[in-house]
């Protein structure tokens, strides 16, 4: 290694050339590197989803959803399944447990879906996918949200949305686009009663005649001497004036009936209620998403390009960019780049002060050096550029600094003893290559085990990924590139008569009367260190009290606001759309008067764009004319937060408006899953629907919980037609009676066409006139075998009833989860637990056929705690090793493992400062805080042995390598903190996630690196103490050993001078 670095300082062209190499290699990758707004995992999932229109819940529970269910069992791989039964759809979820091919399960479950064949009739196929993409809060594949906006039209904005589908799908960049703010399109049959009684024919014959005609069929072929002729029927018709002209059949007089004279055919929208408003307009929008192996950013910028020409050439219409997870990006990586060059200057400006303006560029060159390098592996890797592997550079800042001081300082130290620059740079080099580089493998070791966590830690591969192989990368710039562009004198001096020479001086004058100072406390402690070593459990004590006081708050997953608010909500099943519309409006009304106010307060606009959605939400997973969604996006600002925001215009809702609700959520994005979330299983319908009462009644009296809501809830009001004796007698049963009443008022599905890009049905039934009022049932007549009409109520009688909305399952068993929004998600395990610790016990003793499981958050914590709890400890036994074998000593390594809990309180106290909780983002800066303070550590260690092994006492020792390591210990602990208060400070929303892991390093580094100096030097010597008694015990004799006795340098010395014979 000497040589090498020697060969290096002697001939620094080869550290430029490679710097060049790495450069360019560096940029080409960058150019090169996908970017994505969070990690793309592979998929875990496999969805089963079966239509079976018109049926009940119940129908579907019963006939298909127990049918797939059962037919998964023994899949190997299969971790859990869930499914859905709601109004005419079965879904149903089967996760996959980690490291099974998500492909042969995919396989195994359309294998077992086929070989069911007792679907009900009316059933259609069913469709197994697998997960495309799975990342944070399901937004892994997420490109962004798009609106057209136009004339008051929706043929006209279909047609224009149509064109703008197939323009983007041409594009090589774009695949994913799902269109929203319509129902499907139909061609529309619609006979009333009275014709069907005047023609004496009913819908299956309607149904028959136009299946039969509507179709085009080959008859063969005509085989001649010269060709071949086929022979083809093409009556196919896919418009309404070919389908209104199926004749349908003859009557007496020998006159042809067509579907035109009997019927009304017209192409229109189906009753499914779909409408989306943005801005006050109709409008139709665009879900733009992508595969993993496409870039998001390459993708925007084809979407930005075309809105831009598309705005330009059609005046009566407008894209509207609502939300765009590249934007996100971009303003992640300037908040990165600006804090990294904020801190960069102030590391140069202090090192200059410190060192030599010259040697600190060379030192704050390491950090960008180390980061190309870096990108240049991660593309290798299939690393991409996202908000997780840029969280990893931000971690790992500090690590670079400090190792690059720790060189640049021993060198400049070597320096002034009089050495020439080169000599100067290989032995400052060589003196401390064995601490840097087993401070540098202890934290790639700590990161590397995050590698193989799995989970939804598994998302933060790419994290731990950047950080090693930036730390690997700057061993090479700091052993071979720094020395080299040191050995120089031009960079070691500074001109002493200029201004900043002067300011230097002072500069260096202080410094050496904080060491002497430093020297005199230290020399002070280590006199009395069996008393002054127990400080630091002192602080431990104080943090923990502050903990448990909640002075210092702890939550596992932070509360980052997100820039918009999302208001969710459902009347009871069956309330019709103009309601919910009318309340979709009286929403954004509420919004527009709250905008007022706080442009007025803050003069600034902080709303953006407004979304109205009828029919559909997207976290309460329930659809239909009952429910709506609306959705604000806000201005980066930092005036006031989205949770201030969501909160203040809940309150501002009547709670008139709220009582009538069903449920309903006001609050911003959840990346971690929901605050609280409570599964509860029985396969009693009565206990598990009392049970979930019960539980919601406890939990809303919380006083943290803004909102309780289940997935069950009450379905539609329900007609329940029970047949008389008569209907019997007459040769008729429930099947023929529902089948009659169900063509008319449900509909009847004929056929399907393809009508430019749309699948169309032909849906037979009665017009809306007949359909929309109870007076209309007792019309129907219904057919007998005979051809004998009869009114429906002279053979039926009727009840109402309500139904039910959806029945869902967990592994079979079915299920109602119980969920919360919380004021501020940041105290949600605080509301678990007091939830488990006060309600749940108690629900199970009340309802006993009521199991329960905690989800959500609580289960992703627990999950990902266990799982970090692990690598943990490996990590630890991987560190202690590393130490050991450097040391050649397992007790040198424990007594570094003791900076461990240092760096961890002092993290915590950190946050009690700023006055954020301490969570698993302030965990990842933890890990890389003890980095630094293990490489502090180890420095000082290794200068302790060097002064024994030059014959120095014990207590000189230790005050010598505390002295000797003060400069470079002071400057980094000032160098990280400085470059990242910065960061602490930002109110941006694109920090906050950002913010914890800076707190983390920047005053674990200040409150470890001091605690650290002036503790470590006594912590020694007890630790010595102890060894010595632990020998005594074990060996016995009237006198205890010498300090110098169980010293690992001198049982080594012993060793090393012991000869074989």
């Amino acid at each position: 290694m000497r040589k090498l670095i020697a060969y290096f300082i002697k001939y620094p062209i080869y550290a430029n050339a490679i710097i060049i190499i790495t450069a360019i290699a560096g940029f080409l990758s960058l150019t090169m590197m996908p970017h994505s707004f969070f990690p793309e995992l592979p998929p875990n999932k496999v969805y089963v989803n079966v239509s079976y229109p018109g049926a009940s819940p119940e129908e579907i529970e019963e006939g298909i959803t127990t049918r797939i269910e059962e037919s998964l069992n023994g899949i190997e791989g299969v971790e859990e399944v869930t499914s859905t039964s709601s109004e005419n759809f079965s879904a149903v979820t089967i996760e996959v447990y980690e490291g099974f091919e998500i492909d042969d399960v995919l396989t195994d479950v359309k294998n077992s879906v086929d070989a069911i064949y007792s679907f009900p009739s009316g059933a259609e196929k069913p469709t197994v996918q697998k997960q495309k993409s799975r990342g944070m809060g399901g937004m892994g594949n997420m490109v962004g949200y798009y609106a057209l906006n136009g004339p008051d039209d929706l043929w006209k904005l279909k047609e224009k949305a149509d064109k703008i589908e197939q323009d983007l799908l041409n594009d090589d960049e774009i695949s994913q686009i799902q269109v929203i703010g319509y129902a499907p399109i139909i061609i529309s049959v619609e006979i009333d009663e009275a014709s069907l009684l005047r023609h004496n024919i009913n819908f299956d014959a309607i149904s028959t005649a136009i299946k039969l005609s509507n179709i085009d069929i080959s008859g063969g072929s005509i085989k001649t001497q010269k060709d071949e002729i086929i022979i083809r029927s093409n009556n196919r018709n896919t418009n309404t004036a070919g389908v209104e002209n199926i004749v349908i059949f003859s009557d007496r007089n020998g006159d042809i009936v067509r579907l035109k004279d009997i019927a009304k055919v017209a192409l229109e929208f189906s009753d499914i209620p779909m409408k989306t408003f943005v801005n006050g307009e109709r409008s139709i929008s665009f879900l733009i998403k992508k595969t993993p192996e496409e870039d998001i950013k390459k993708i925007a910028n084809s979407l930005e390009k075309y809105i831009a020409e598309f705005n330009a050439e059609n005046p009566e219409f407008e894209i509207i960019t609502l939300f765009q997870f590249a934007d996100m990006l971009d303003q992640r990586i300037e908040t990165l780049s600006n804090n990294l060059f904020i801190g960069l200057f102030l590391v140069v400006i202090i090192l200059g002060l410190f060192l030599s303006f010259r040697l600190s560029s060379w030192v704050a060159f390491g950090i960008p050096f180390s980061f190309i390098g870096m990108i240049s592996f991660g593309l290798l890797y299939g690393m991409t550029i996202n908000m997780i592997s840029l969280f990893g550079m931000i971690l790992v800042v500090g690590i670079l600094v400090d190792d690059g001081i720790v060189i640049a300082e021993n060198i400049y130290k070597h320096f002034e003893k009089g050495k020439t620059p080169m000599k100067a740079a290989l032995d400052g080099t060589m003196e401390v290559v064995t601490p840097v580089l087993t401070s540098v493998l202890t934290t790639v070791f700590a990161f590397s085990t995050l590698l193989f966590v799995g989970g939804q830690m598994e998302m933060m591969q790419e994290m731990a990924f950047s950080v090693i192989a930036a730390l690997l990368f700057s061993l090479v710039e700091a052993f071979l590139v720094l020395p080299s562009h040191l050995a120089s004198r031009a960079v070691l001096t500074e001109n002493t008569d200029s201004r900043i020479g002067k300011i230097k001086k002072v500069v260096e004058s202080k410094v050496v009367q904080l060491r002497n100072w430093y020297t005199k406390v230290n020399t002070s402690f280590v006199k009395n260190y069996r008393k002054h070593v127990w400080t630091p459990m002192a602080i431990i004590v104080i943090v923990v009290i502050m903990l448990a006081t909640g002075v210092i708050r702890w939550t596992f997953f932070p509360s980052v606001p997100f820039n918009e608010v999302k208001i969710e909500f459902a009347y009871k099943p069956g309330e019709r759309e103009f309601r919910t519309e009318k309340f979709l409006w009286y929403i954004d009304g509420i919004i527009q008067v709250y905008h007022q106010e706080l442009i007025e307060e803050y003069n600034d606009t902080l709303f953006t764009d407004v979304s109205l959605t009828v029919g559909f939400t997207e976290n309460l997973g329930v659809s239909g004319s009952h429910v709506g969604s609306l959705r604000l996006a806000i201005e980066e600002n930092e005036l006031i937060s989205t949770i201030d925001i969501s909160n203040e215009i809940q309150r501002r809702i009547h709670p008139d408006s709220l009582a009538v609700m069903e449920k309903i959520s006001v609050g911003g994005f959840q990346q971690f899953g929901k605050a609280v979330s409570i599964s509860l299983q029985s396969d009693d319908d009565d206990e598990l629907k009392n049970a979930v009462n019960w539980l919601k009644e406890r939990i809303s009296s919380i006083n943290m919980v803004k909102e309780v809501m289940d997935n069950g809830g009450v379905g539609n009001r329900e007609i329940h037609i029970k047949l008389k004796e008569k209907a019997y007698a007459l040769g008729l049963n429930e099947a023929t009676v529902m089948k009659q009443i169900r063509q008319g008022f449900f509909g009847e599905e004929v056929q399907r066409l393809i009508v430019g890009r749309d699948e169309v049905k032909i849906w037979l039934r009665y017009p809306e006139s007949d359909r929309n009022n109870i007076e209309d049932l007792n019309k129907v007549k219904i057919k007998t075998m005979g051809g004998e009409m009869y009114p429906l109520e002279a053979i039926a009688n009727y009840e109402y009833k309500r139904g039910r909305v959806k029945i869902n399952h967990i592994n079979g068993a079915k299920e109602i989860r119980v969920d919360a929004n919380l004021y501020n998600a940041e105290f949600s395990g605080d509301v678990n637990a007091e939830i488990e610790r006060e309600y749940l016990g108690l629900m199970r003793n009340k309802f006993p056929k009521v199991s329960y499981k905690v989800m959500g958050q609580a289960e992703e914590a627990a999950d990902s705690g266990k799982r970090l709890g692990i690598a943990f400890l490996i990590s630890i036994i991987l560190i202690v090793l590393t130490i050991a074998l450097n040391f050649k000593s397992f007790y040198q390594a424990r007594l570094i493992l003791m900076v461990v809990p240092i760096g961890i309180f002092s993290a915590i106290l950190g946050h009690g400062i700023i006055g954020k909780p301490f969570s698993i983002m302030s965990v990842w800066g933890v890990i890389a805080l003890i980095g630094i303070l293990v490489n502090d550590a180890v420095v000082m260690l290794d200068k302790y042995n060097r002064n024994i092994a030059e014959g120095m006492n014990m207590n000189d020792a230790v005050i010598s390598a505390g002295t000797s390591r003060f400069r470079a210990i002071i400057l980094t602990t000032i160098t990280t903190f400085v470059g990242l208060f910065p960061l602490i400070l930002e109110k941006s929303f694109q920090a906050q996630f950002l913010i914890p892991m800076a707190i983390s390093v920047a005053f674990g580094v200040l409150f470890g690196t001091i605690i650290l100096l002036l503790y470590f030097p006594s912590l020694i010597l007890y630790f010595n103490d102890m060894r010595r008694a632990r020998w005594w015990l074990w060996i016995g004799g009237d006198t205890p050993p010498t300090k110098m006795d169980v010293e690992p340098y001198t049982k080594l010395q012993k060793r090393l001078n012991e000869r074989e014979y």
